[in-house]
């Protein structure tokens, strides 16, 4: 009977040593897993961070062309209408109106 009761002892020591190393194992496994995870969302987050300001920076420089575009039209029309104003033949009228209302005004 002894025999019997060392021989279950034995056995349950066996059985918690290996359950002992299996859970070692799995919890291994577990943090590796884990590990392995946060590095992944690391990089995701690195690249969502990279590609986001990539954006920024695409849509600044489309803003920036555009304003660029905006203002080289208003010049350019500016410039145009300038250069009509400048070539325009005055009648006497018109041109007497201009001297008196700057050159004369003056004098008054």
């Amino acid at each position: 009977m002894s025999t019997d009761y060392t021989e279950t002892l034995k056995k349950i020591k066996e059985t918690e040593e290996a359950t002992s190393r299996e859970l070692l194992e799995r919890r291994k496994a577990l943090e590796e897993e884990l590990r392995r995870t946060e590095e992944d969302a690391a990089a995701s987050i690195a690249e969502a961070k990279r590609e986001g300001e990539e954006l920024v920076a695409a849509e600044v420089e489309k803003a920036r062309k555009a304003a660029q575009k905006e203002a080289d039209a208003l010049l350019a029309k500016a410039s145009k209408e300038a250069k009509e104003v400048a070539a325009r033949k005055l009648d006497k009228a018109a041109l007497k109106k201009i001297i008196d209302q700057t050159i004369l005004s003056e004098f008054k």
